[in-house]
């Protein structure tokens, strides 16, 4: 009898779910975990506000730490991670609704565990090596100065790799970037190329938590580094461990959260024959959330260099002390690095579908001059040295396999330079026969 009511409701619910357009589009257990998620964050908030209370100055520090997790969230590689394996069992017959879930507490786990030992390790530092803490300071800012300069050399290279990236496939044309291209389509963690092949072991939701722990173990965000700064700074000023463990609470709420969201939208697209994937949007995302990420690991970067050199050397003067002070405001700058995330994706929103008018028209002017190509059974020439020579490849194979303007009908090796031919211009395309060299 006491089951009755929960039933009732139940069918209520799933009644409601069908008949309202948009919302029918999810899957209604996509709903469930997602209101179970909201639930949680508004009872880790209510827990989070009991101890503000007695320690009102950490509330700015505890809405960052949350607004650092839904921002972390949003990382190129948690999105490639969890559309990846989205479409993936899509494919296999299910539908994954808790991919993002038990992703982002595997990635959450890294990061409460590291951030208890970072604040257990400054505490004792603090407490029993307290007339060290300039020596430890200096070390401390240079090993965080360098490495936000070696993640930012490290984003540039990614963002040189989504641009080329990018590039090829607006030179294939629609329809020709293949399945495989996912792989390629990387911008928030270093280490996402070295996981590739453990996509391929994941056949459950659940398994998508070992992968977040090993993701987690790469700490090569802002926002991760920021949380661990907070702890950090949180302990040297001798705030207890279990008031600190709020912060990576809440960036864990956070994070669960917009991942869940993320994988129950990805679950949609995948689902409806409205929607399809679309690995240029992903990209276009991607580039964007680089340029911004290395960005702010120079700025930050630079700033704990000159803060370095501030407390070590003690210059004087207008613009030190304009260091001193920025030093000192950490909470603010990360306020601002949210606020610029926020603001850069807006304006790539409202930007994006100009620049897809432009980029699809290109697109189609390269899709135009391969088909011209293949109908005439010819070869698509570029100067020596252009970095071409794999599109060039492409369009030989693909006339190849109909046996036009290849070795032996197999698509062969031969590539034609634009010397060869008596000069002419790389994007130059003329019906040449490919003749084999080895009659």
């Amino acid at each position: 009898m006491a089951f009755k009511p929960i039933s009732r409701a139940k069918t209520r619910i799933e009644t409601i779910h069908a008949r309202t357009p948009y919302l029918r589009k999810f899957p209604l257990a996509a709903i469930w975990i997602i209101v179970l998620l909201i639930f949680i964050n508004i009872l880790v908030w209510v827990g989070v506000g009991i101890t503000l209370h007695f320690e009102p100055s950490l509330t700015g520090t505890a809405i960052l730490s949350y607004t650092l997790g839904l921002r972390h969230a949003l990382d190129a590689d948690h999105i490639c991670a969890i559309d990846l394996m989205t479409r993936r069992l899509v494919a296999a017959g299910q539908k994954p609704v808790t991919i993002g879930t038990f992703f982002s507490l595997g990635h959450s786990t890294i990061v409460i565990v590291t951030s208890i030992a970072v604040a257990a390790t400054a505490t004792a530092i603090s407490n029993d090596f307290d007339r060290y803490s300039r020596i430890g300071g200096t070390i401390g800012t240079s090993v965080s100065a360098a490495f936000l300069i070696i993640l930012a050399i490290m984003n540039v290279y990614i963002l040189v790799t989504l641009v080329l990236q990018l590039r090829r496939i607006q030179r294939a044309g629609p329809g020709r970037e293949g399945e495989n291209e996912v792989f390629k389509i990387q911008g928030g963690g270093v280490l996402f190329p070295l996981f590739k092949k453990m996509f391929k072991l994941i056949d459950r939701p659940w398994k998508m938590y070992p992968l977040g722990v090993l993701f987690g173990l790469g700490f090569d965000t802002s926002s991760e580094i920021a949380l661990l700064g907070i702890a950090s700074l949180q302990a040297a000023k001798g705030t207890p461990i279990w008031i600190i463990l709020i912060f990576p609470i809440l960036f864990t709420a956070g994070m669960c959260l917009i991942d869940t969201i993320d994988g129950a939208l990805m679950l949609v697209a995948y689902t409806s024959t409205s929607l399809a994937h679309d690995n240029v949007a992903v990209l276009y995302y991607s580039i964007v959330l680089s340029v911004v990420t290395c960005i702010v690991a120079v700025v930050i970067g630079v700033l704990q260099i000159l803060n370095l050199v501030l407390h070590v050397a003690e210059p004087t003067g207008r613009f030190w002390d304009g260091v001193e002070g920025a030093g000192e405001r950490y909470d603010v700058i990360g306020g601002c690095i949210v606020a610029a995330f926020v603001v850069v994706g807006g304006l790539s929103l409202v930007f994006y579908k100009r620049w897809r008018e432009g980029f699809e028209k290109v697109r189609e002017g390269y899709a135009r001059r391969v088909e011209g190509v293949e109908e005439g059974g010819g070869v698509y020439y570029s100067p020596k040295g252009s970095g071409e020579e794999e599109e060039r490849r492409e369009v030989l194979g693909t006339a190849g396999s109909r046996g036009e303007g290849a070795v032996d009908g197999k698509g062969g090796d031969l590539l034609i330079d634009s010397k060869d031919m008596g000069g002419g211009k790389g994007d130059d395309i003329g019906p040449i026969v490919a003749t084999s060299s080895r009659v």
